[in-house]
């Protein structure tokens, strides 16, 4: 066929913790140097550990946030969105119309975006944090704990859980990470030897066993949208489910995928209140996502620093003109004949009712869909309206996601009557009658590829799911990644490492193999 969560509401103790915990880091792999006594003094109280994992979460905010590699990363390296940035610096495909073509489909990264899309280092410091955590809150006494033991490994379990989605994210995006599962104290500091990349099968197998751990741990939220932004056991098999897929372990993806399917709680959005997604715990359909809604009791909102959970320019890149402000002519669009036109059947598909609108070209950026997801405004001032800031959350795993990813599992398994089965249920919610029948397991993984498309745009997923299915469906291709990029001895959808920043701090590092000989 033709391709055609609440606790982050105290936010300064949290900061607090935060500023204390990674402030004067000098390695990419090290937290601050923490001294004997102020381990002794800090882990005494359930209150403390909570203000270590809220500033775990925040630390994943921040680096998901930053210079929103997260849309970048997941979305905009896929070919959906356009900016005049991305033309210019040949990221995204001027068009689809000939996607074998020549020209713009280079993908051409270096040396235009380098900084944070190609320096791992925060996402690091999450990883130490998680690390000191699982280090240090199992040797803390039971009776410091509300609910004893529960709490306390409920803990672990979240320690856990941020652990693996980090570690998955950086293989995601680098391939194979320099694997670090020990704190460094201040005997260390300073004496850490360079430390080697380990091979992403073995980091991944690695991420599979803490979360087998979590899930002991943890408990299902019963599809609350309120406990949707602390990682609990649906959290935990939902990643497990996309670690699995990500390793074509196609019978434990199912398996995970069905975990939360049946157990966890959740269930589809209806049509009719779509939009509830990323409003922010408003959806029984939300599994995991990060808090990015206005605190007045925030003090770093007014200047939008790193640890504000509501930003302005994260979210606003999609959006331009009077719903935002008509000061603002530009946005990532997903470009008219470009890839949108190939997923929607823009004439009856729902979802692109709710959430894509057409817009004219306008400062620089094409004409076509504008993605309105993320359109949930407030103001700091409701009675003049001024002020405005948007109000949504970050979804990082939802129902239709698993649902979606069970149907892959289940037609490369080949059971294909299963995965139509699952396919339905997202398609037939977006009132979709009019896509062939797949037959044949290309076809059906194509459709689950497209739907993905569809279901999950501007939430920064397909890029990986092109990579994940490259090697049957060749979507990297039409998208305009060049064959001999994406072989799998080059592996060229991954993105470079900055080894000018980097390596100096760890001369095992090695750049990742298209990367060495290219720029």
């Amino acid at each position: 066929m033709n391709k055609q969560h609440a606790f982050l509401k105290k936010l300064i103790p949290a900061l607090l913790v935060f500023i204390i915990l990674i402030t004067s880091c000098k390695k990419y792999i090290d937290q601050a140097p923490i001294t004997s006594t102020y381990g002794s003094e800090f882990w005494t109280s359930q209150t403390s550990v909570q203000q270590a994992c809220n500033a775990m979460y925040g630390q994943l905010r921040g680096a998901l946030r930053q210079d929103n590699s997260y849309f970048i990363n997941g979305d905009l390296t896929a070919g959906v969105f356009q900016v005049l940035y991305a033309v210019q610096w040949n990221l995204s495909p001027v068009g689809v119309n000939n996607p074998y073509s020549g020209g713009p489909y280079n993908f051409s990264y270096v040396p235009y975006l380098e900084g944070s899309l190609q320096n791992w280092s925060r996402f690091y410091k999450i990883i130490a944090q998680a690390n000191l955590i699982l280090e240090n809150v199992p040797k803390m006494s039971n009776s410091l704990f509300k609910n004893g033991e529960t709490d306390k490994n409920a803990f672990v379990g979240q320690a856990l859980f941020m652990k693996a989605y980090t570690y998955f994210y950086i293989t995601r995006i680098w391939g194979d990470p320099v694997y670090v599962d020990k704190t460094f104290d201040d005997v260390d500091y300073g004496k850490i030897p360079p430390i080697a990349r380990t091979p992403e099968g073995i980091v991944l197998d690695s991420c599979i066993e803490n979360l087998k751990v979590a899930a002991g741990y943890l408990d299902f939220s019963g599809g609350d949208p309120s406990e949707a932004t602390t990682a609990n056991k649906g959290s935990v098999y939902a990643l497990m489910a996309h670690i699995y897929e990500w390793k074509k372990d196609y019978k434990n993806a199912h398996l995970a995928c069905q975990e939360v399917i049946n157990n966890g709680g959740y269930s589809l959005e209806p049509m009719s209140t779509y939009k509830n997604i990323w409003k922010g715990q408003a959806s029984n359909e939300s599994i995991f996502e990060l808090s990015m809604q206005y605190n007045p009791n925030d003090p770093n909102f007014a200047n939008q620093n790193s640890w504000a959970e509501a930003q302005f320019g994260f979210f606003g890149v999609f959006l331009k003109g009077s719903i935002v402000d008509k000061r603002k002519t530009s946005a990532w669009i997903a470009n008219a004949g470009g890839i949108a036109d190939v997923l929607f059947d823009t004439a009856n598909d729902q979802r692109a009712k709710q959430v894509l609108t057409l817009v004219n070209a306008s400062g620089g950026s094409p004409k076509g869909y504008m993605l309105l997801k993320y359109t949930d405004f407030q103001y700091q001032n409701a009675d003049n309206k001024t002020g405005a800031y948007i109000n949504n959350n970050l979804v990082l795993f939802r129902l239709s996601d698993i649902i979606l990813l069970d149907a892959e599992a289940l037609a490369y398994s080949g059971d294909l009557e299963g995965a139509r089965n699952e396919l339905q249920k997202t398609e037939e919610r977006a009132g979709i009658t009019s896509y062939e029948n797949p037959t044949t397991q290309y076809d059906m993984v194509d459709e689950i590829v497209m739907e993905r498309g569809r279901e999950l745009i501007g939430e920064g997923q397909w890029f990986y799911d092109l990579i994940r299915t490259e090697p049957t469906q060749g979507w990297l291709e039409y998208v305009g990644y060049q064959g001999n990029r994406i072989t799998p001895d080059q592996k060229g959808y991954y993105w470079p490492l900055d080894m000018g920043t980097l390596f100096p701090q760890d001369n095992l590092l090695t750049q990742n193999p298209y990367w060495a000989t290219h720029k």
